[in-house]
């Protein structure tokens, strides 16, 4: 037997230095070099500028170029990031309550799908609002498309959601006044205005109805309410000036 034993931490060494180099080449392999984690850093960064930037336009409601810094900030998460998508979406077909006139024909790049894949992922109770005003945008597109039952359709799930929107009502009367059914917008057109009495667009548009029933004072009183709230408008003007027109030249019972 050696008097001189042979020490473990020297027999040991060179398993250790085996397995420590293993180690470094598993980690070079799995860890992301530093100049990989500062361009993923970076990108983070200029995908979260862009939805701001998206988030900024949609609070303006310009739907058009925000629906185009969605876009963008999604194509630079290599179309990874789904509530990205969702965003653009929403202001991609957000873009029709942009049209100043109800049942207006769509934008031609704008397809039902896209509605139908946003509502698609808007299922759940914490997004039942948004449901409801893309359900209120796609009636819109629906009536511009002639597909006047399933706009109605839309707007009655809209309004199932959210009773006390005065936009759904009003915008569920223009439906029911294009399709002819005067009685039933009638009352589609006050409930709007019982919810929000400061509205330019009930009071306009629940003028027109009463002129085309032949009610020319109830007419002239909502014209009048309507130029209260926006001296400046002015198709309220023209109609106005229209009905007192049509009324002083008519001839007395």
């Amino acid at each position: 037997m050696s008097d001189h034993p042979v020490s473990l931490s020297k027999k040991a060494w060179p398993y250790v230095a085996t397995l420590s180099s293993a180690s470094v080449m598993l980690l070079a392999f799995f860890i992301p070099s530093i100049q990989d984690q500062y361009d993923r850093y970076q990108s983070r960064k200029v995908i979260g500028k862009y939805v701001a930037l998206g988030d900024e336009l949609m609070d303006e409601e310009r739907y058009d170029m925000a629906e185009k810094a969605y876009e963008k900030a999604f194509e630079l998460s290599l179309q990874s990031r789904l509530e990205i998508e969702m965003k653009r979406l929403k202001a991609r077909v957000h873009r029709m309550s942009l049209l100043v006139e109800w049942g207006a024909k769509p934008p031609e790049d704008l397809e039902e799908v896209d509605f139908q894949l946003l509502l698609h992922l808007q299922k759940g109770p914490e997004a039942a609002k948004e449901r409801s005003f893309t359900l209120n945008s796609y009636a819109s597109y629906l009536a511009g498309s002639k597909k006047y039952p399933e706009a109605e359709a839309a707007l009655t799930e809209a309004l199932r959601i959210d009773p006390a929107s005065a936009m759904f009502h009003l915008n569920l009367g223009n439906l029911q006044d294009q399709r002819g059914k005067k009685d039933e917008a009638m009352k589609s057109y006050l409930k709007a205005r019982e919810l929000d009495p400061k509205s330019l667009n009930v009071h306009y548009n629940l003028g027109l109805l009463y002129v085309e029933m032949g009610k020319n004072t109830e007419a002239k009183q909502e014209f009048e309410a309507a130029l209260k709230i926006s001296p400046d408008d002015a198709d309220t003007q023209k109609q106005l000036k229209q009905l007192n027109r049509k009324t002083n030249e008519a001839p007395p019972p």
